[in-house]
């Protein structure tokens, strides 16, 4: 790899670390934390390097992971690993392959979901967390509602990753200049 690559891996890497660690200790922003873990597992996409950004999710996640301890229980690292770190390189690598935007659009839905079905799951019979506090109307219908707020947040974090790709290489090239 080049040095430019490698540099800007570790600097995505670096910040992604510090990112998710923020996430893992702060319940109230781990969300957000997670969303924006994304931006950064883009950048080495500037120089279109998929094993340079896969390394950035690799290493930032695992940083991360030591930093905070192996907290498992957090939100932040199975939504990390299982979708939003891995899903902007898969995507634009297919997009790369010159797959059509349907299927790299159809294929994200179905893992989006699929990734909140996990949670849902992970989090009610593995933590042992209850649903009893929801309003009766949703946890009846929980396994309803589970797909349809997927499928809803999945269409806007889908769009979210192209802009951010567009912004970050934008800001890249102005630095870089």
């Amino acid at each position: 790899m080049k040095s430019k690559i490698i540099s800007i891996s570790a600097i995505s890497a670096g910040f992604l670390a510090l990112i998710l660690t923020v996430g893992a200790y702060i319940e109230m922003v781990d969300l957000f934390c997670i969303v924006i873990s994304s931006v950064f597992v883009v950048l080495p996409l500037y120089y279109k390097s998929f094993i340079g950004s896969f390394l950035t999710f690799i290493v930032g996640g695992v940083v991360a992971l030591l930093f905070s301890g192996f907290n498992f229980i957090s939100l932040v690292f199975p939504s990390y690993f299982f979708f939003f770190g891995l899903y902007p390189v898969v995507t634009f690598l297919m997009r790369e392959k010159r797959i059509n935007k349907l299927v790299i659009f159809i294929v994200g839905l179905i893992w989006c979901v699929s990734y909140f079905y996990g949670a849902y799951f992970y989090y009610t019979l593995i933590m042992n967390m209850t649903i009893e506090n929801l309003p009766k109307f949703i946890a009846d219908y929980i396994l309803y509602i589970v797909p349809i707020v997927g499928a809803i947040f999945y269409v806007i974090y889908h769009r979210f990753i192209y802009v951010v790709k567009i912004w970050a290489d934008r800001c890249i090239a102005r630095i870089i200049k």
